[in-house]
């Protein structure tokens, strides 16, 4: 009896699931004006062709309120979501998976007035730089690599100024406003040509426009009919699409976005002195006494940990960004080595995981001069074939 319970109440939810609405979340860029008129009708119609193509309702929800977005991502509330790359990013690490992507990648370029003499990232420290609003692709990727470097944006330029309008961003270098400016090529391809007096100064790295996720909790069999619905989508939608700069799509999956979703997330990949070594220099210097600190709590430590690590947790309450209070911060010294010329590495799960990142910052900001970062943790420790203990 409760097994025939059991059964019907199974196959009672998932008739309630297949008759439900599926709901599709369209989240635009900040970098264009758009035919709102022709842009809702386009993503209606896109609703309407995911509906056939499925067998089950697709609600709308549009929006370009990239924040208020990845707020709700985080609960799991859209079936599935067509945004930015960086919005997809966000998406991987909230139980969503990609399944398509825009054909086109978007290129982000830094600009800077030959006057401004900038002709390089490093040498943009000081100078104004407009960027466009805080949310858009763009922006993201500069913030990105300015963390990625250990940088903060707010410091290391003279002046930083957002404009919530894209065209605006241009048009401070126009009237002398910004010595800098980042845009997607795209963008300013025109505007370039009709300035002869800009220079490009830094390349980003490509990343797709936008990309298809879809929620994890989805039927497999739905999340292949969804793919093969965006990979498929005809010729009048795809050039309807276009106009609104995403166009045809193509199959995807996590290692399209993988780049994007560390920008900003990820910890710092420098850290002035601070040496960061690779697994098989850990397993070298361990050999040779150098004490190992895994400063992760004791329920991850005795997950799994290096043999031979002390477990040092270090208590994080300032947030995950280059420019923070450490004072917030706790870290008991009293069981680290006196002498600050003594070599110690300090470790945690991972590039992601800042724990590690700011305990080697801890000790290096207050004179400690052999400090080791093992920035890729303990899962580069494994990928290296070293063996793994359990317990305390």
């Amino acid at each position: 009896m409760r097994w025939f319970v059991a059964v019907c109440a199974w196959a009672l939810a998932f008739n309630v699931q297949a008759r439900s609405n599926l709901v599709l979340n369209v989240t635009l860029d900040y970098d264009q004006e758009r035919d709102h008129v022709a842009t809702q009708t386009v993503f209606n119609d896109l609703a309407k062709y995911l509906s056939g193509a499925v067998g089950q309702p697709v609600k709308l929800i549009m929006t370009q309120n990239a924040e208020r977005v990845g707020e709700r991502v985080r609960t799991g509330t859209y079936s599935m979501m067509l945004a930015p790359a960086q919005l997809v990013g966000t998406a991987m690490r909230h139980g969503y998976t990609p399944i398509a992507r825009t054909e086109q990648d978007a290129r982000v370029l830094l600009l800077a007035t030959k006057a401004s003499q900038v002709r390089n990232l490093e040498a943009a420290r000081g100078k104004r730089i407009a960027l466009p609003h805080r949310e858009s692709l763009v922006s993201f990727m500069v913030n990105g690599e300015m963390n990625a470097r250990g940088l903060s944006p707010a410091k290391f330029f003279g002046q930083l100024m957002y404009m919530n309008q894209y065209a605006a961003v241009l048009y401070a270098m126009d009237i002398g406003q910004a010595d800098l400016v980042a845009v997607k090529e795209a963008a300013a391809k025109d505007w370039l040509a009709q300035h002869k007096d800009v220079v490009v100064a830094h390349t980003f790295p490509d990343v797709p426009v936008a990309g298809v996720v879809v929620n994890d909790k989805l039927d497999g069999a739905l999340k292949d009919k969804l793919r093969s619905a965006f990979t498929k989508l005809g010729k009048d939608l795809e050039t309807r699409l276009a106009r609104v700069k995403l166009g045809a799509f193509e199959p995807a999956d996590k290692t399209d976005f993988e780049f994007v979703s560390t920008r900003g997330f990820y910890s710092p990949e420098v850290m002035p002195g601070a040496t960061i070594p690779t697994a098989e220099l850990v397993k070298k210097l361990m050999d040779q006494g150098v004490p190992l600190f895994d400063v992760r709590s004791q329920a991850q430590y005795r997950e799994a940990h290096i043999p031979g690590a002390v477990n040092l947790p270090y208590q994080m309450n300032s947030p995950k960004e280059v420019e923070y209070d450490d004072s917030v911060d706790a870290f008991d010294l009293s069981r680290l080595p006196k002498d600050k010329n003594a070599p110690m590495i300090f470790q945690c799960n991972g590039a992601e995981c800042w724990y590690s990142y700011k305990a080697a910052r801890y000790m290096v900001k207050r004179g400690y001069a052999k400090i080791y970062w093992f920035r890729t943790g303990l899962p580069a420790w494994k990928a290296s074939g070293y063996p793994v203990r359990q317990g305390a």
